[in-house]
């Protein structure tokens, strides 16, 4: 078996733009992490949805990744196929071209699945956005509830460690009260039940909607109630009550009975929070605020 030269400087060249561009940005990110300081020292808050907004720019680099394989895979399979079509032209045994054939076929089969890796990584940053969209929808509500006295943190992360740890998608304080929301941004397909597409039945357990249903949004969003209130009842040193919320952007709900937690839509949640009673002082909510506050400022700039 022999493999054309011809066919190497023609595969080699095809792929050294991206060998390149791989070491160039290798370069170019290691340069600056020596070099380039951030131009303060003060931590951010985080802004809504950074988790997911994270969890989206993973997503890419490992699309890009994939797709650079499946390249590379592929491309070195292209020689040993050309030798087989080459010996085959020329009339040489079977078995040489055989043997060919057999060395391309697991680049082949392995670009394939790397092709295939990068679909689902394409996939996954379509599920992601959308949670992130949902999450900036509730945002933009929270902000029009701050013309009575709201204020609103994002994505608190009660562990240490992101990758290991879990989230708040959004806490708001106020003398009306605390409440933590759970974010769950959901496409409408169509619907297996008769319903119509828009439309999420809550029965305090389970969200229904046409196309399935959902168990894990209250209990979530019941712990994260809970976690929350024990956190702040120790860091101020008296007794604070949290209430959760799940809120389903785009969505309208139809709510079975009087619960818990409760769930709408996002363009009624401001005017929910702004028809609670006020219950706590201002004094209170200050030392409250505070202390979520320096919780959620772990941003580096």
């Amino acid at each position: 078996m022999k493999i054309d030269l011809s066919s190497l400087v023609v595969v080699g060249v095809a792929l050294l733009p991206l060998g390149v561009l791989y070491l160039v940005a290798e370069f170019d990110r290691r340069r600056r992490e020596r070099t380039e300081k951030p131009p303060q020292s003060e931590k951010l808050l985080r802004p809504p949805g950074y988790s997911l907004g994270i969890r989206l720019d993973e997503a890419f680099e490992r699309f890009l990744h994939s797709i650079f394989g499946a390249c590379i895979l592929s491309a070195m399979a292209g020689p040993f196929l050309y030798s087989a079509l080459k010996s085959k032209a020329a009339g040489h045994p079977a078995w040489v071209i055989l043997i060919s054939i057999l060395i391309a076929v697991p680049f082949v089969v392995a670009g394939l699945w790397r092709a295939s890796r990068a679909f689902g990584h394409i996939k996954e940053a379509q599920n992601v956005r959308l949670g992130l969209r949902g999450e900036q929808a509730v945002a933009e509500a929270l902000n029009e509830a701050a013309d009575c006295g709201f204020r609103a943190f994002h994505d608190m992360q009660p562990e240490k460690d992101q990758a290991k740890g879990w989230n708040i998608d959004h806490i708001t304080v106020g003398p009306r009260g605390i409440f933590v929301i759970e974010t769950k941004a959901r496409r409408r397909r169509a619907s297996r039940n008769g319903k119509p597409e828009h439309v999420v039945t809550y029965d305090g357990k389970a969200l229904l909607f046409p196309s399935g249903y959902d168990t894990g949004a209250i209990p979530q969003a019941e712990r994260n109630a809970e976690w929350l209130a024990a956190f702040l009842s120790k860091k101020t040193a008296e007794p604070v009550t949290v209430e959760p919320l799940v809120v389903l952007p785009g969505w309208y709900v139809e709510t079975k009975g009087s619960f818990p937690v409760k769930v709408m839509n996002a363009s009624y949640l401001a005017n929910f929070l702004r028809g609670q009673r006020e219950r706590i002082s201002p004094a209170q909510v200050q030392r409250i605020i505070a202390a979520v506050d320096d919780k959620c400022r772990d941003l580096e700039f």
